[in-house]
C-alpha cells in the first residue's frame, strides 16, 4: 500500500556508548520535513578492456545514512538536538523554581561530540541509525509562524529494529514568543532593549566528516571539525543603525530569547529557549525597495569566538525535563 510522508515516525535518543545504537527512542519528534536516507558510495572499475566503453563494474565501498529533517521547536525534545549540536551541558534541577529545570549547553572542544541514534519507521522500513552526528542546525523565526528548526545528520547505515512510536505532549514556541537584543558585550545584554525584527535565522555548522578504516564498508567514526555560526535577520528600515554596524565594522553581542509566556510550568515559570552570542560581525546589508512595499532591511552575521567570554555562543533551555542522557 502506498504511504504518505505524514506516516513517517522520527525518533531520537542520546547514545550512552557513542556509536552503539540505543534500543529505543527517548523522544518521537513531530516533523515537518524528512529527507534522511541511506547512501552507498561506489568504486568504479574503469580499466581499459580494448573497447571504448567507459566502465565495466562498480562495487560498494561505503554505506552510511545522510540527510536532514526539520520541524517546530518543542520545549523538551529540542534539548537532544542542542546536546548533539554543542556537545556538553549541565542541568540545574529546581531552577528557577521547584519542578522546573534549567539546562545549559556549551560547545565541547573536541572532534568527537555526542551522537544520537536516529529511528525512523515509515510502515515499510523500520530502522535505527547509530552514530548520528549532527552536521548543521538552523533555528528560524519568522512573524506569523512557529519557531522552526532544520537539522542535518550523518550516521552509520540503518539496522532493522522494531519501533513503538509514542509521542508525548510538549510546549511549543511561536514567533510571538521571540525577542532579539544587541549590546556591545554579553554582560550588557541583560539590560539592553529589544530590537524589532521580522525574521531571524541562526545556523550552527559542525562540518562533520566520515572516517573509514581498511576492512570495513561502514564509517569507523564520524567527527565534527570546524565549529562555525552564521545567520541573518530582517527588519523594517526605519534607522541606519544596523547598516552602520556593517559599514563601521561594529561587533555586537546578541541575545535571542524565545519564551512561551502562554504556558505555565511549575507554579509560575514558562518554557524558555535562550541563545547568547558573543560579539559577532555583520555583513551583506541590503534594502528592500518595492514601490508599494514597506522598506525593509536584511543583514547577515558571523559568530566570533570571544576569549573574554570563552564562547561563540551558549544556549539555555528551561523546561520540566530532568535530564538529557
Amino acid at each position: 500500500m502506498a504511504k504518505i510522508g505524514r506516516l513517517i515516525n522520527l525518533g531520537l535518543s542520546l547514545e550512552s556508548d557513542r556509536g552503539t545504537a540505543e534500543d529505543s527512542a527517548t523522544f518521537w519528534l513531530p516533523k515537518v520535513d524528512f529527507d534522511f536516507n541511506p547512501r552507498a558510495d561506489y568504486a568504479i572499475e574503469d580499466s581499459g578492456l580494448g573497447v571504448i566503453d567507459g566502465r565495466s563494474d562498480a562495487k560498494v565501498v561505503e554505506k552510511l545514512g545522510e540527510g536532514s529533517f526539520g520541524g517546530i521547536v518543542y520545549s523538551k525534545s529540542f534539548g537532544l538536538l542542542l546536546a548533539a549540536c554543542l556537545g556538553t551541558w549541565s542541568t540545574d534541577l529546581d531552577t528557577p523554581i521547584t519542578d522546573v529545570n534549567t539546562h545549559s549547553f556549551t560547545r565541547l572542544n573536541t572532534n568527537q561530540h555526542p551522537a544520537l541514534t536516529i529511528f525512523h519507521d515509515d510502515g515499510v522500513i523500520d530502522e535505527k541509525h547509530a552514530l548520528g552526528m549532527l552536521n548543521n542546525l538552523t533555528i528560524n523565526a519568522v512573524v506569523k509562524d512557529f519557531v522552526k528548526y532544520s537539522a542535518g545528520f550523518m550516521s552509520k547505515v540503518g539496522a532493522t529494529t522494531a519501533s513503538t512510536p509514542e509521542y508525548t505532549a510538549e510546549n511549543i514556541f511561536l514567533a510571538t514568543h521571540v525577542s532579539v537584543k544587541f549590546a556591545d558585550t554579553v554582560a550588557a545584554l541583560g539590560t539592553a532593549s529589544a530590537t524589532a525584527v521580522t525574521a531571524f535565522n541562526l545556523t550552527v555548522n559542525k562540518n562533520v566528516e566520515d572516517w573509514m578504516d581498511l576492512g570495513s564498508d561502514e564509517p569507523t567514526d564520524i567527527i565534527n571539525k570546524a565549529f562555525t555560526v552564521t545567520g541573518d535577520l530582517e527588519a523594517v528600515f526605519d534607522a541606519a543603525t544596523i547598516r552602520d554596524y556593517v559599514l563601521d565594522g561594529d561587533k555586537k553581542a546578541c541575545l535571542l530569547t524565545i519564551e512561551n509566556t502562554d504556558e505555565t510550568i511549575g507554579t509560575n515559570s514558562n518554557p524558555k529557549l535562550e541563545i547568547s552570542l558573543a560579539p559577532m560581525s555583520f555583513r551583506d546589508w541590503g534594502r528592500g525597495t518595492g514601490q508599494d512595499d514597506v522598506t525593509t532591511q536584511t543583514v547577515a552575521f558571523d559568530g566570533n569566538f570571544s576569549l573574554s567570554d570563552a564562547k561563540t555562543l551558549s544556549v539555555t533551555l528551561i523546561n520540566t525535563q530532568t535530564e538529557y542522557a
